[in-house]
């Protein structure tokens, strides 16, 4: 293959990649998750680096999104095509990566599997650190490798072309999530394998690791108080519990989030397929003989350390693999492709990376297939706005249900009030109410809150003193919310 040829190819991938991502990237609805993203980028930076404090992640991001909604605007697509740019341009980093250790075709087949990856489609087109965290953790990875391609002197470390670059890359990714310390710790065992005894270069890069340690004590407070408090609906697991959850990660990898919507016998089928490669795929970099260009040892510890760190940890407080491991899709389709290759058959090469590449373009079909994330408020907002009357009233319980409505109603121009954020329970909606006194109000329960039990005492509440005009309940995932209209 000519240079010329593999330039091609790569930026070929690259389209195809970010043209998957572009697709359709205004169907879904902006679920909670990015509607706080949203929400938080309205704020101040010193405000937002006050509310994240009090969340579970750090801010980078954020300020990202508020930088880029300041230019090109909060539309839907606006914000979504930030996460589409990281994701896809993170092809040229997986590539160079790829080649380091294959053979330029075999590399190409690695972004090409990556880039028609289902889940990293589905968090390419979300509001959220997701792509972003992905991106420069891949860059971290990659400035490293060039950066530990020939010794340095300690003492000008920071003049080597890639060091700064390595810093910038890892101190943003740990700015952005904290599984960003997953890879981190890969890279730092990494450096203790390729250099142990060896002094001078151990100090040349602790003097790396430690800039950044630096730049990030402004960050250590709060990140012990995140780790201390953790999230209290997140239950501890068992150990088999955590291994379906490796288990429901084969299987998300290869279709996505939406495979409960489509053919769940098929669905069941194809995880046993995706996981019989996966096995093929390690046998073949555990008993085939090694390649000239040495082993992928960085990528394999990139790989592995985060998801042995992520299963322990669920022992503790269960995690959404697919979210928070969304992160390691790069490097699993490296090693997929590297350990069939290592086979040396082409027929058997051929044959399973076109079906696996068939298997994840099904499951891109499946998300496309479907037009909504979590939390659709889309229907419900409209029937208010149809219905709405100057001087009605809004009421959304839990409160923060109520930016959804606030981020459509700028969207659309629609013609409501503010819903009332009530920030402290029901008895605030009810004081709300009493003081503001409406002829007419909205009631939006959301029964994906934390508790709901009271929802149904609530409403029977409300009927002894007001009349209750309409119900309506709709079936969203992961559960439902009912809309109230309440006279008096």
């Amino acid at each position: 293959m000519t240079s010329k040829t593999e330039k091609i190819l790569v930026f070929v991938v690259f389209v195809i990649c970010l043209a998957l991502r572009l697709a359709f990237i205004t169907q879904k609805n902006l679920w909670f998750d990015e509607v706080f993203s949203w929400h938080l980028s309205l704020d101040s930076f010193y405000e937002i680096i006050v509310r994240t404090s009090n969340d579970i992640h750090p801010p980078l991001f954020y300020f990202a999104l508020k930088i880029w909604n300041f230019v090109l605007g909060d539309s839907v697509a606006s914000m979504r095509l930030l996460s589409a740019l990281f994701t896809s341009s993170s092809v040229f980093f997986l590539y160079s990566i790829s080649k380091r250790y294959l053979e330029p075709t075999k590399a190409i087949l690695v972004i090409l599997l990556y880039s028609v990856s289902p889940l990293n489609l589905y968090y390419g087109q979300e509001v959220r650190m997701a792509a972003m965290n992905l991106f420069l953790n891949l860059g971290s990875v990659y400035f490293l490798l060039k950066l530990m391609d020939k010794p340095h002197d300690y003492h000008r470390i920071f003049k080597e072309k890639y060091a700064i670059p390595f810093v910038l890359f890892t101190t943003g990714a740990i700015f952005t999530h904290y599984f960003s310390f997953f890879i981190l710790a890969a890279e730092l065992l990494y450096i203790i394998y390729t250099y142990r005894g060896n002094t001078k270069q151990y100090i040349a890069y602790l003097y790396l690791l430690f800039s950044i340690g630096v730049v990030y004590l402004i960050w250590v407070p709060e990140l012990i108080s995140h780790f201390s408090r953790g999230q209290s609906w997140r239950s501890p697991q068992t150990l088999s519990l955590v291994f379906h959850e490796y288990v429901n990660y084969i299987r998300d990898l290869n279709l996505g989030l939406y495979y409960y919507y489509s053919n769940l016998e098929i669905v069941r089928y194809i995880t046993y397929f995706a996981a019989i490669i996966i096995f093929i795929s390690f046998a073949g970099i555990i008993f085939r003989r090694k390649t000239q260009n040495g082993s992928p040892v960085l990528i394999l510890l990139v790989l592995l350390v985060p998801l042995i760190l992520a299963g322990l940890i669920s022992f503790r407080q269960r995690i959404e693999f697919y979210r928070y491991l969304s992160i390691l899709v790069p490097y699993i389709s490296f090693f997929i492709v590297y350990g069939i290759t290592k086979w040396d058959n082409k027929y058997l090469t051929t044959g399973i990376i076109a079906l696996l590449i068939a298997v994840n373009i099904y499951g891109v079909n499946i998300h496309y297939s479907f037009g909504f994330k979590n939390d659709d408020y889309r229907s419900l907002i409209t029937k208010i706005n149809s219905e709405f009357k100057l001087g009605e009233r809004i009421y959304v319980e839990p409160h923060f249900n109520g930016w959804v409505i606030n981020y459509y109603k700028k969207q659309e121009n629609l013609q409501l009030p503010n819903p009332v954020y009530v920030r402290y329970g029901w008895n605030e909606v009810l004081d709300s109410i009493s003081t503001q006194k409406p002829e007419r109000f909205w009631i939006v329960l959301d029964y994906s809150a934390v508790d709901t039990t009271q929802y149904h005492n609530y409403i029977n509440g409300l009927m002894k003193t007001f009349k209750m005009n309409e119900r309506t309940t709709y079936y969203l995932a992961p559960t439902k919310v009912e809309l109230y209209n309440f006279s008096k």
